[in-house]
């Protein structure tokens, strides 16, 4: 089994060869949507052979598949990894169909598991986005393992790449995954997770960790903390987790309610994608929650990014992106001046209807060198839960810097 964390699969349109002609092997349907995904990764491809990647199901399975395939030249690429160059004529495609065809969706885990017991004061180290095992992964994974005080929640947000086969969660979330003893291990479901059906991440995260299922819960005398699985059935919540967490809300007392997800309830930087802008369905199972002010905090990740949204004016709580553990963002929005700030700081922007102002992370990416100016920083966060108050710390990936330390809630 040859190792494929640093494998960075990279498409280019041949050139110099005659025209691809479709296989014989393959349905109609087939040859269409592999040129649907080809031209798709033609267009997205980084020039860098910096790690990229599309919210589409075929084009991750296709870089999976290239990065597991044996037998292919490596290239050195920025950041510690390897770059494996294909074309059109490159795959044998009716193999790759045989490999996709084998990914089926892992059947759905349903819990009634009660919360577990969180300890007072408690420290949560917070990543997103992390299990590409390149750029800021290792950094992070060391920080958060070396602390002191050490960690009594080591927490991810979801996203293993390119779509969570059993291998990628093994070499690209496993491997590295901070050590820390005694801690609580979690990890949320994310869409790139479910691109294989979602066999790796239930088999190896679910059980590894002891996890009740895909969603879950902590709980001490102050605070109830629940994980949702927004990816499952992609911006929505699957099977009865809306009932489970207003059960556990009703029984929560005056306890302050704190929800994790992987996508986000809304953004600053949509995407042309409809089904990027927000999560209707997921607000709307919350409904209550929602309109009763009931959640205080809500973090997330998807979005490669650092965010700090202001409260909401509606529904109260405070939203965070926490997405910018390991996965590269180019710097390419209007957000964002042509030139980075020298140093890792945040910059506030302004909200939309029913979207806060935020302040959004910008400066150089040190954790690839030689584009450091082209993509936002990675880091992560720290969540500290003392008695009544939650304090937050947004760390650097490389000096551990913090580059934010607020109260949320209490404290001076």
């Amino acid at each position: 089994m040859s190792p494929i964390g640093n494998i960075i699969p990279r498409f280019q349109r041949s050139s110099g060869k005659e025209a691809a002609e479709p296989p014989p092997d393959l349905t109609p349907a087939q040859i269409d949507e592999l040129s649907r995904a080809l031209k798709i990764m033609a267009e997205m491809q980084d020039p860098a052979a910096v790690m990229s990647t599309a919210q589409d199901r075929t084009v991750a399975l296709i870089q999976s598949f290239v990065a597991e395939e044996a037998g292919r030249p490596l290239l050195e690429a920025p950041g510690n990894a390897r770059e494996a160059r294909f074309d059109e004529h490159d795959i044998h495609w009716y193999e790759f169909w045989k490999y996709a065809g084998k990914l089926q969706r892992y059947p759905w885990v349903e819990t009634l598991v009660s919360p577990t017991e969180l300890p007072d004061p408690a420290r949560v180290a917070l990543f997103g986005d992390w299990g590409t095992a390149l750029y800021g992964a290792e950094p992070i994974s060391t920080k958060i393992a070396s602390a002191k005080p050490s960690y009594e929640v080591v927490f991810h947000l979801g996203d293993t790449y390119y779509s969570g086969t059993t291998k990628e969660i093994a070499e690209r979330l496993l491997k590295d995954w901070p050590n820390v003893p005694n801690a609580i291990n979690r990890s949320l479901n994310g869409n790139h997770e479910m691109y294989s059906g979602g066999e790796g991440y239930f088999r190896q995260v679910v059980l590894g960790f002891g996890q009740s299922a895909s969603y879950f819960a902590l709980q001490n005398k102050h605070w109830l903390l629940a994980g949702l699985d927004t990816s499952y059935n992609e911006h929505d919540l699957h099977g009865g987790q809306a009932d489970w967490l207003q059960k556990l809300v009703n029984q929560s007392g005056n306890r302050k309610l704190v929800l994790f997800s992987h996508h986000q309830p809304f953004t600053l930087f949509p995407s042309s994608n409809p089904l990027e802008r927000g999560n209707g369905q997921v607000l709307d199972k919350l409904a209550k929650l929602l309109k009763e002010r009931r959640i205080t905090a809500w973090y997330w990740g998807h979005e490669h990014r650092c965010l700090l949204y202001e409260p909401h004016d509606i529904w109260g709580f405070h939203g965070r992106c926490v997405g910018h553990g390991g996965f590269p963002e180019f710097r390419k929005s209007k957000a964002f001046d042509w030139e980075p700030p020298p140093q890792p700081t945040f910059k506030k922007i302004f909200g939309r209807l029913f979207v806060p102002d935020a302040r959004v992370l910008d400066g150089p990416n040190e954790c690839i060198p030689g584009h450091e100016k082209e993509y936002l920083p990675h880091g992560y966060m720290t969540l500290r839960f003392d008695g009544p108050e939650l304090f937050e710390t947004v760390h650097d990936a490389i000096s551990d810097k913090p580059l934010w330390h607020q109260p949320l809630i209490g404290g001076m």
